[in-house]
């Protein structure tokens, strides 16, 4: 049989994809660890920020268009809760 070698580039190619081959993919985490107490915080946040932007329009809509309006937003941010709720539970 005949010996292959290989040139220096070959070889350097080689063991920079040997080396690759070799790593493991780590999974991201989050940084995130403020317990209930963040919780709280941010959703005060989230909550004050919404009111915040929706506060111009309280003289331009009706009573009950304005009614309409904050129950989407509170049921966006009780969807919002529920899915952090739950990926958090799926974790631990």
């Amino acid at each position: 049989m005949k010996d292959f070698k290989m040139s220096k580039n070959s070889h350097a190619k080689h063991e920079h994809k040997k080396k690759h081959e070799n790593q493991s993919y780590q999974t991201p985490h989050e940084d995130y660890q403020a317990g209930v107490f963040g919780d709280v915080v941010i959703g005060l946040l989230v909550l004050g920020l919404g009111l915040f932007f929706i506060l111009p329009f309280f003289a331009v809509l009706n009573d009950s268009a304005l009614l309409l309006v904050l129950g989407i937003y509170f049921v966006a941010i009780i969807a919002f809760i529920t899915f952090v709720i739950k990926k958090r539970r799926r974790k631990s």
